[in-house]
């Protein structure tokens, strides 16, 4: 197998990138817009002590474009603004006061979590994502395809599967960090593409249920092979 060999400013790059965490990451504006789209396909952990200077962060997202994130230019740059000013070479700007309480969430602002893979309405990006709209309902109609949503949301999936006709084989983090009342949200967001008649909201106290019970993305994958999808 052919070795990929790449340049150290980058592999430093992807190293600093990997690192940051929701929990640690500095006020600013762009800071949701950075952990919507690089959460979605990273484990983010604490803030790295190596700090890039633009250009570098700029040939970083450059890498994850290519790689499959979807943004627009618009989101593009902000990230960018982001990156250089609160996780560059120089000192961040003092943290911004304290705003006021933020207006409960919706499904579809959580869901902004997904589109980055998974696209604004669903629609994926083949044949490295899968799509979402036309497959949930078809989840939700399966005997246990409930349980798997809420799972795979929650815990992530990794394996081969097949969807709406197109084979994947890639890995989907979980979502564990956000909270049950969020991931219900987001669940009902799904399921508004498609529910089947009768269908019963998400409530976060089924989330919470679901966390007492972890499970690996390949144990999520298990109970996929087990909904029998047409």
């Amino acid at each position: 197998m052919k070795r990929i060999l790449l340049p150290p400013a980058l592999l430093l790059g992807l190293g600093a990138l990997l690192a940051l965490s929701q929990t640690t990451l500095p006020e600013g504006p762009g800071k949701e817009l950075v952990l919507a789209k690089c959460q979605t396909c990273h484990d983010i952990g604490f803030v790295a002590r190596e700090r890039l200077s633009r250009e570098r962060w700029d040939v970083v997202l450059s890498e994850m474009v290519m790689r499959g994130l979807q943004v627009t230019p618009e989101e593009r740059g902000r990230i960018l603004d982001y990156l250089a000013t609160y996780l560059g070479t120089e000192p961040p700007p003092a943290t911004p006061p304290a705003q006021e309480t933020p207006a409960p969430k919706t499904g579809a602002q959580v869901y902004a979590n997904c589109q980055g893979c998974h696209g604004p309405q669903g629609e994926g990006n083949p044949p490295t994502f899968p799509p979402l709209k036309g497959h949930v309902e078809k989840l939700l109609r399966a005997e246990g395809g409930r349980a798997y949503l809420l799972a795979v949301v929650l815990y992530g999936v990794q394996g081969p599967m097949k969807v709406l006709g197109q084979e994947y084989n890639n890995v989907m983090p979980g979502f564990s960090w956000l909270s049950d009342e969020e991931l219900a949200l987001v669940l009902n967001h799904l399921a508004a593409w498609g529910a089947p008649e009768g269908f019963r909201p998400y409530k976060p106290e089924e989330v919470q249920a679901a966390r007492a019970k972890p499970l690996t993305p390949e144990e999520v994958l298990k109970l996929r092979q087990g909904l029998k999808l047409p």
